[in-house]
């Protein structure tokens, strides 16, 4: 019996948790070429993101050039979108319980080496500045949309952390609502900014900074941190020291301490996790709140083992086995990879 079409993604509301909830069925049928870290369905040859596939993504969005003139880096956009890039369309539901809104929006993926088995931290800090400069240059050009409630940039790196393409990517789309992670954090931080008058992030960060013992690294610029209650077991943050509201607005002179912190902690992560699986998650307020006092954008490093287990699906906390003190340490007598 064939498969009916996949309905166009959309957004639809819980009204137990008061939250929307993105159904987007069309990407089941998402390529993979890989269901686990030794188990490829898929070699470099077939890679739609390797040289001389191009054909097989939609034109480059943006690129960034070597001096031999080939793309080093390139944005493309996702042919497997979490939104549909398009007028909204609606429909009539029987009951007001059934609230339902189109999910349109912009989404891409930035493919950041030409190396099929690369890893982000595999490239030299140079290669990875270039990197981040497409990240922050789609970043700006996506917050132009409209209908961009917040600008959303992530990567996955293995089968366990949501990746189905062995070859270096990351992702960044916008959302026409604001995500029920984002609206919590941003609540959070106005209520510490109209109690404290300060963002809440840098006084996170001073106080990491004075206790000392979650610190990984620090230079004039970023720290690297592994947060007091962390969700997951080796947990990084890389934070700016100064308030810098979203990721487009960061400086070019940052770019390359940036990456060099990035380059250099998640090798640190790499070693202490064996190599694990991971997230890299940008962490920013909604579109709307990008001039507030408090705005303070950082990046989240994931470690990802396995997925959620009963007590975190029923309780909705988390539960870690190593202590930030601990990770920390590990990590500060890390060896390079």
């Amino acid at each position: 019996m064939p498969t009916p079409p996949a309905p166009d993604p959309s957004l639809r509301w819980d009204a137990l948790t008061a939250r929307w909830c993105l159904l987007a069925a069309h990407r089941r049928d998402t390529p993979r070429d890989m269901t686990s870290r030794l188990d490829a369905l898929r070699d470099a040859s077939h890679c739609p993101f390797c040289p001389g596939h191009e054909r097989q993504t939609d034109p480059s969005t943006e690129e960034r050039l070597g001096p031999d003139g080939r793309w080093v880096a390139r944005a493309v956009t996702n042919r497997f979108p979490m939104m549909a890039d398009g007028a909204p369309t609606g429909r009539t539901l029987p009951h007001e319980v059934f609230r339902e809104r189109a999910a349109v929006g912009a989404h891409e993926v930035i493919v950041e080496t030409r190396e099929h088995d690369a890893d982000l931290s595999d490239l030299d800090a140079g290669a990875l500045a270039v990197v981040l400069d497409l990240h922050r240059s789609r970043h700006r050009a996506l917050a132009q949309r409209p209908d961009a409630a917040a600008v959303l940039l992530f990567k996955n790196r293995g089968p366990r952390s949501g990746a189905s393409l062995r070859h270096p990517h990351s992702q960044v789309l916008t959302c026409p609502v604001v995500p029920p992670g984002v609206r919590r954090r941003d609540a959070v931080a106005a209520r510490h900014h109209r109690r404290r008058g300060s963002s809440l992030v840098q006084w996170l960060v001073e106080a990491e900074v004075e206790a000392g013992e979650r610190v990984v690294a620090l230079d004039p610029h970023f720290v690297a941190l592994c947060p007091w209650a962390s969700a997951r077991s080796h947990e990084a943050w890389i934070v700016p020291r100064a308030p810098i509201p979203h990721l487009g607005a960061t400086p070019d002179a940052l770019l390359p301490p940036l990456a060099a912190m990035l380059r250099d902690t998640l090798r640190r992560v790499r070693r202490v996790s064996g190599d694990a699986d991971y997230n890299i998650l940008l962490r920013q307020p909604a579109r709307a709140r990008w001039e507030e006092p408090w705005a303070h954008w950082f990046l989240e490093i994931q470690v990802r083992r396995g997925g959620d287990a009963g007590f975190e699906l029923s309780s909705g906390m988390s539960c870690t086995v190593f202590s930030p003190e601990e990770s920390a340490a590990l990590m500060r007598s890390a060896d390079a990879l």
